[in-house]
């Protein structure tokens, strides 16, 4: 056969051969099924994650313990609550608006969807605006869930859609733990709150008034005992409130990609993953003159470090998920895992290309709540027993434990412990958390 001028002939012939090759494949062993995803990244002998994938979510609560509890209730629509707008971490906004929800049912009144205040550090001084409550939680779910669990409850989306809002009175402000101090806490708490609620309103109501009263609660951080309300209605509760869609999914890559990288077959549907991961959270900003005396050895970043890497020693773990409230903390405990033959990695680490930077495009609060769900799943979880957000977790954990084993806290030398979490500090110290966080 004569090739056109300047063509080796011998290159000719390989592409020749491969061409026919490729036409016998596809000929006799043709893939049928395509993938539904071609990876061209550094995974790509590694299933891709679907980004459809969800572990984290679950449909709206449709209780019958809430809907029991509050069918007898008197409810007065022309009372409607407005929460004060929580600002820091998923742990304090998380509890802030369960706090605040709760309060609102037990008074029996109305109330106007919670909006959050986003942080921005301003040289070194920390503020920002508020926005809706979408910029961490499911809006849908959260309203959905509120009209199928307590029908009675009125939902407004904004404070203009308040029924004849033109005659309102108020915003009335009301600092929640102002009306039953503390030793008067007892089982019927929500019963006693309403009462004097009223009995603090009644001044401000004026006779011929035909507008609603619309009443500001101020922080209800770990202002409400949730023991009184009973077991099964701490269980699901706190159901109300979903994480948005975005971050459910980078949680659910990042536990996909420890699967694929660690070579460790994980049941992502599990409630906890079994003897595979410890997961720790590093607490070192913090105000150390607040915390009692026997946390204050505890603060720093060095201490924290031995006390994490020993417990993964301890428990036969030789993975570790860590994240931070002080970021810089991250690289520098891989690097000391990895010297101590402990393989470490975070979700900066886990997540690459596109996927990386949609989750830097995050606020560092929002990013922190991927850290939030991932934690929730892990084998073993560590964290120090004066920050909100170890105990958010651990709290969550403690709930699957008790609904799969009927297990309780164990007594030790820990501030809480147990068989899948621990919470490092003095024994009797930060009962706040355990008495009024929301699991």
């Amino acid at each position: 056969m004569e090739l056109p001028a300047g063509v080796n002939r011998r290159y000719a012939s390989i592409a020749i051969f491969l061409l026919a090759t490729v036409w016998v494949w596809v000929a006799f062993n043709r893939p049928y099924t395509f993938p539904s995803h071609i990876p061209w990244n550094i995974y790509s002998n590694a299933p891709q994650t679907d980004r459809a994938s969800d572990i984290f979510d679950y449909p709206p609560l449709n209780s019958p313990t809430i809907k029991k509890l509050y069918a007898s209730t008197q409810w007065n629509a022309s009372v409607v609550f407005a929460c004060q707008e929580p600002t820091g971490g998923i742990a304090e906004v998380r509890n802030s608006l369960l706090g605040c929800v709760r309060l609102a049912m037990a008074a029996g009144g109305s109330m106007i969807v919670p909006r959050i205040v986003v942080n921005e550090d301003y040289e070194d001084t920390i503020a920002g605006n508020s926005t809706d409550l979408g910029y961490m939680f499911d809006t849908e779910h959260f309203v959905a869930s509120l009209g199928m669990s307590c029908p009675q409850m009125h939902i407004y989306k904004t404070i203009f859609e308040i029924e004849d809002g033109k005659n309102a009175n108020g915003p009335i402000s009301l600092q929640p733990d102002s009306l039953l101090k503390t030793e008067a806490i007892e089982e019927r708490f929500a019963e006693d709150w309403r009462t004097a609620f009223y009995k603090w309103l009644s001044p401000y109501l004026v006779a011929d008034s035909k507008g609603p009263v619309i009443i500001r609660l101020g922080d209800s951080y770990l202002k409400y005992p949730i023991a009184t309300d009973g077991e099964a209605f701490q269980q699901h509760f706190s159901k109300i409130l979903k994480i948005r869609a975005d971050i459910r999914r980078f949680a659910t890559m990042v536990l996909h990609h420890i699967s694929v990288l660690y070579d460790e077959p994980l049941d992502l549907k599990e409630l906890m993953l079994k003897n595979i991961l410890l997961g720790v959270y590093l607490s070192t900003e913090t105000d150390v003159e607040a915390l009692p005396k026997a946390d204050h050895s505890n603060t720093n970043y060095e201490a924290q470090s031995k006390l994490f890497l020993g417990h993964a020693m301890r428990a036969n773990l030789s993975l570790i998920y860590v994240a931070s409230a002080h970021g810089s903390d991250i690289p520098r405990f891989i690097l000391e895992a990895n010297t101590a033959e402990i393989e470490a990695t975070s979700k900066l680490d886990l997540l690459k290309g596109k996927d990386r930077e949609d989750l830097l495009d995050l606020t560092l609060d929002q990013q922190a709540t991927v850290d939030f769900l991932v934690l929730t799943k892990v084998s073993e979880f560590v964290g120090m027993g004066y920050d909100g957000f170890a105990w958010s977790v651990a709290l969550r954990r403690h709930e699957y434990l008790k609904k799969r084993a009927g297990m309780d806290w164990l007594r030790g030398e820990q501030v809480a412990q147990d068989p899948f979490s621990t919470l490092i500090g003095g024994m009797g110290e930060h009962g706040e958390f355990a008495a009024s966080m929301w699991p």
